[in-house]
């Protein structure tokens, strides 16, 4: 009887817990995000982030760095066999430079894919820390990435592009990131997984390790809030 008992008992607090998190809404999954990694207040005031890393792919490493002033700019900077390109996306239009793919000068990207870009000029959105992107997410189940337990999020984004989002149950770090996009006329799925989690004086967390369909990218320094010569969004003239 007393068995009996523990294990109803057992059972009970299992199922309140199940109960209690498939009452949690998408929108406090967000809010519980957001608060984990720093809070509103303190996104707000990032206003520029300049990342430096590496990449390593097909056993290269390729030096990678990444300068935002948000809702401004965004640029990448890849170097590779002594060359280095760069994509760059503005309020204004894209551009993309990439000599070791045959580019001999840069060329402003198609319109479409300028669009399908534009997430890319506030920070806040690589790291899901803005609601105002979000037209619609929903709770889609659960699932383990790397052995570890998340809540899966269904978003669609005001620019319509689709993705499934997996947050840690336990801290709510944003681990993993399904995207859906149609870059000319096809739909592209990719696949983006966030860890190594570092918290900056600023007070905000942020993955110091992005793990992309064409390699990881492990960030080595951050600076926020420096100040950025705007030139370097210019493309380079021939």
């Amino acid at each position: 009887m007393k068995t009996f008992k523990l294990t109803m008992m057992a059972a009970a607090i299992t199922l309140t817990g199940f109960a209690a998190h498939a009452q949690t809404t998408a929108e406090e999954v967000i809010q519980k995000h957001i608060d984990a990694i720093g809070g509103e207040k303190a996104w707000d005031k990032v206003k520029s982030v300049k990342m430096v890393g590496a990449m390593s792919t097909q056993g290269m490493e390729i030096a990678v760095t990444q300068t935002i002033i948000n809702d401004k700019a965004f640029r990448m900077d890849i170097s590779l066999m002594g060359q280095t390109g760069y994509m760059i996306y503005t309020d204004k239009g894209a551009w993309q430079f990439m000599p070791f793919a045959g580019d001999t000068k840069p060329k402003e990207m198609p319109a479409e894919q300028a669009s399908a870009g534009k997430d890319k000029l506030n920070f806040k959105n690589t790291v899901m820390a803005n609601k105002a992107i979000i037209a619609k997410a929903t709770i889609d189940g659960t699932d383990t990435i790397n052995s570890v337990p998340c809540i899966k999020l269904k978003i669609t984004g005001k620019d319509g592009n689709e993705s499934v989002c997996y947050f840690d149950t336990k801290t709510y770090y944003l681990v993993k990131q399904d995207v859906k996009a149609k870059i000319q006329d096809e739909e592209q799925e990719m696949s983006y997984s966030f860890s190594n989690f570092k918290k900056q004086p600023e007070g905000i967390i942020i993955p110091m390790t992005y793990s992309t369909p064409q390699g990881d990218i492990v960030f080595k320094t951050i600076e926020i809030n420096k100040k950025i010569d705007e030139k370097i969004f210019v493309p380079e003239t021939k």
